[in-house]
């Protein structure tokens, strides 16, 4: 029996809680300004992007993971910008249902284009997000599916989830 390939997960990044402005300032990350938002087309869709240019695109969770969006246009989306900054990132519950479980889906979607074409990766929420525990809490399967391939994908970044620790890793380079 051979062995299932390697699937890529996101190399480089980060998990920023609450996403402060000094945690995003330690990496270069600036939140553009209402009057820098862009279209960003990709297939069958065209996403309300924060920025979008050859090097950043910079996209809420909300506007990436709206209803209708295929695996399509999210590799569509990930042959453009080599980094990539969602931000209001929800924390995921077990209980999340519906809309929200689809929601996941095409988070995980679109987590996966990213890491097939080896984009960077910063995921910014208010809360802490804990993928892997709510997966295994998790009452409806496609959600429970959801959020573990959501945790394999973003298993590699570094979490930051405080304004001290991003200091110590500001100073230290890590």
């Amino acid at each position: 029996m051979a062995a299932e390939p390697e699937r890529p997960a996101l190399p480089e990044g980060r998990i920023l809680v609450p996403g402060s402005s000094r945690q995003l300032a330690v990496y270069g990350l600036f939140p553009p300004p209402p009057g820098r938002h862009l279209a960003a087309h990709a297939g069958s869709r065209v996403f309300a992007a924060k920025a979008c240019e050859p090097e950043l695109l910079w996209i809420s969770f909300d506007e990436l993971c709206a209803p209708g969006t295929s695996r399509e246009d999210y590799s569509l989306l990930a042959a453009g910008a080599e980094l990539w900054v969602i931000d209001g990132v929800p924390p995921p519950e077990p209980s999340d249902a519906g809309p929200q479980a689809e929601a996941w889906e095409l988070f995980a979607g679109a987590l996966g284009a990213a890491a097939a074409r080896g984009t960077t990766l910063f995921v910014v929420g208010t809360a802490p997000m804990d993928w892997g525990a709510a997966s295994v809490s998790a009452d409806d399967a496609r959600l429970r599916s959801a959020l573990a391939e959501t945790a394999r994908l973003l298993a590699k970044l570094k979490r930051v989830e405080s304004d001290e620790t991003v200091a110590v890793e500001g100073v230290s380079g890590s």
